[in-house]
């Protein structure tokens, strides 16, 4: 069975002809991690992750414009997505809570929201925490 086309109605930055997407799993099953694979640029995809599971306080706000451009009635008509970054090693990896990806999860229009109230350190938070060293 083919996934759902998702549609970004104004593409994602520096990619703006890139507007149909799947989102396909990736990793073991039970993983919060998948790939948003383009459809209209071969090899274009981004790993990216359902931030509740990684981040259970993240809750992002969404101003009405863009609740409305992507007709969102609740918060329940959401799909959140956020980009992971990986670095050298998975360690390093970070997610990008600055601009989450929102989905409407019955159209399936998305777009990637730059939240205008995150600090900017939003842009690249680590995944994982890192424990201090045992001495």
């Amino acid at each position: 069975m083919e996934p759902p086309v998702i549609e970004m109605t104004a593409g994602l930055p520096g990619f703006p002809d890139a507007r149909r997407f799947v989102l396909v799993e990736w990793g073991e099953e039970g993983s919060p991690f998948s790939m948003l694979r383009s459809l209209d640029h071969e090899r274009l995809e981004f790993l990216v992750a359902a931030p509740v599971v990684l981040f259970p306080d993240y809750a992002p706000e969404i101003d009405d414009a863009h609740a409305e451009a992507l007709d969102l009635s609740t918060a329940d008509d959401a799909l959140v997505l956020v980009i992971v970054t990986v670095g050298e090693s998975a360690e390093d990896a970070t997610a990008n809570l600055l601009a989450p990806i929102v989905v409407n999860v019955h159209t399936l229009k998305g777009a990637q929201i730059v939240l205008p109230l995150a600090p900017v350190e939003e842009l690249r938070r680590p995944l994982w925490s890192k424990a201090p060293a045992l001495v």
